[in-house]
């Protein structure tokens, strides 16, 4: 046999090699994906959140936390390899609220858990008690598991009051994290009550005024059951995020408290907000540039701004959004229900596939909103005068909505005149007027420019021709 030649039987034998080896390497990476396959639904999250018995915990007062009244506890052995020999903490609270020995125990037990000498599920835990700390960051990625991470608030965190503390309006951010659940019975208390009146934040920007809580760049997480109180700025800003879900979630702020949107999203994909009560100063839920198939389901929303869509067209070359749902919710005793607001301005951009479904309003101002001149002050008898939004919206759906208005206008399409609202659907409307009894005006009515209108179904009041 020549060297330079193959018999038949080799080349075949090399040629199952080959293909054994190529199916083990793709065994291999469907194991790999199936341990994976947590991180891309809720069902899945779920069984890992109730599933604690294989997660290591990593304590904050472990690694120097301290409440704001009690004493630290001693432990001999610090969670996630640390070293016993160090100093542990001791007695009382912190040194005051600009102290934020605390907040860094926080970013120490994060790193052990995430990314320090032990491997495996891991949780992150906020015990009982007050822990009063200033802007943490907690980054990933995470390397301990491929499990998701999990932060459990127990107690109650507050947020230090000198707006001087942060240099950046976010207080607790969690950044570049693939596989993320934060829950608890706890409290996320902004301590907003203490600064609003000085925070600039009676205007519409809020210079260093912090979310409750941030997610920048954070895949498949869950977030749930959580109270967050009485935020400087929004309760929660989700931003440059996918598979995102909030669940069973309280939010609250007082209706007077300014700019405390319950959850703002942005340039996100498939986040959703459900199961929850909101209870703000401004939005429930908003819905920013750069949203893509965002749902927005059983949520109830009051006292706040609603539920909108927008502001958009504020800045330059703003992304597109796509595809809002927002189904199943109940609206009461706020300023708007369901809300599209773009700015009039030089800054154009893209709205589409929006759906509002099977909403209850109970005493609310404005109930149905178009408004392309968000931030502007329009003549009510010629809105089409004067500076026009170049923001587009078309495929836009508002259908089964119920209940009653506090205002007698019940529906506002106030479109531009430069980009005029296309595909518009209004579909079984019936909203009645529910304002003050005594009210020499009780008729309810509604209003239409610039926008072309399908109607199914009952539509009460009825549809006005647009002009």
């Amino acid at each position: 046999m020549s060297m330079g030649l193959r018999s038949p039987n080799m080349v075949i034998a090399r040629r199952l090699d080959a293909i054994i080896l190529v199916g083990l390497v793709f065994l291999a990476c469907m194991s790999d994906g199936a341990s994976r396959g947590h991180l891309f639904g809720d069902d899945a999250l779920r069984r890992s959140l109730t599933d604690t018995t294989n997660r290591k915990v990593f304590d904050v007062i472990a690694f120097g936390a301290k409440p704001e009244s009690g004493k630290g506890r001693q432990m001999k052995e610090l969670p996630g390899g640390g070293d016993p020999t160090k100093p542990q903490p001791d007695d009382g609270g912190g040194d005051g609220d600009h102290d934020n020995d605390t907040g860094m125990a926080f970013i120490k037990t994060w790193v052990a858990a995430c990314r320090g000498e032990y491997k495996g599920p891991a949780k992150v835990v906020v015990p009982k008690g007050t822990f009063l700390i200033g802007p943490v960051v907690f980054q990933g990625p995470c390397t301990s598991s491929k499990e998701p991470i999990m932060v459990e608030i127990q107690g109650e965190v507050k947020a230090t009051t000198d707006l001087s503390d942060y240099t950046s309006p976010e207080w607790i951010t969690f950044e570049n994290v693939d596989g993320l659940i934060v829950t608890g019975d706890g409290v996320v208390n902004g301590q907003g009550e203490k600064t609003w009146n000085r925070n600039g934040c009676d205007k519409d920007d809020c210079p260093h005024a912090p979310s409750n809580m941030k997610f920048v760049k954070v895949k498949n997480a869950l977030i749930e059951k959580i109270t967050s109180l009485n935020s400087k700025y929004f309760h929660y800003h989700i931003t440059d995020s996918s598979s995102v879900t909030m669940d069973n979630v309280h939010i609250t702020a007082p209706g007077e408290s300014p700019n405390t949107d319950g959850c703002h999203i942005s340039d996100s994909n498939n986040v959703k907000v459900i199961n929850s009560i909101i209870g703000t100063g401004d939005d429930c839920v908003s819905i920013g540039e750069g949203a893509r198939q965002i749902t927005v389901n059983n949520v109830t929303c009051g006292p706040g701004h609603g539920i909108s869509v927008g502001s958009l067209g504020k800045y330059k070359n703003e992304q597109p959004v796509v595809g809002v749902t927002v189904t199943n919710c109940k609206l009461v005793n706020t300023t708007n229900g369901a809300r599209i607001k773009t700015w009039a301005n030089n800054y154009g951009g893209d709205a589409s596939g929006i759906i509002f479904d099977n909403l209850v309003m109970e005493h609310v101002k404005a109930p149905i909103v178009i408004d392309q001149s968000y931030g502007t002050k329009k003549d009510p008898k010629n809105p089409n005068a004067g500076k026009q939004s170049l923001y587009k919206l078309h495929d836009i759906h508002f259908r089964n909505i119920k209940g009653t208005s506090s205002q007698n206008i019940a529906m506002s399409l106030a479109c531009s005149a430069t980009k005029p609202c296309e595909g518009v659907e209004l579909s079984e409307i019936d909203i009645s007027y529910g304002g003050a009894s005594n009210a020499k005006k009780t008729d309810i009515a509604s209003e239409c420019y610039n926008a072309k209108v399908t109607t199914k179904g009952k539509i009460n009041p009825a549809a006005p021709a647009c002009k």
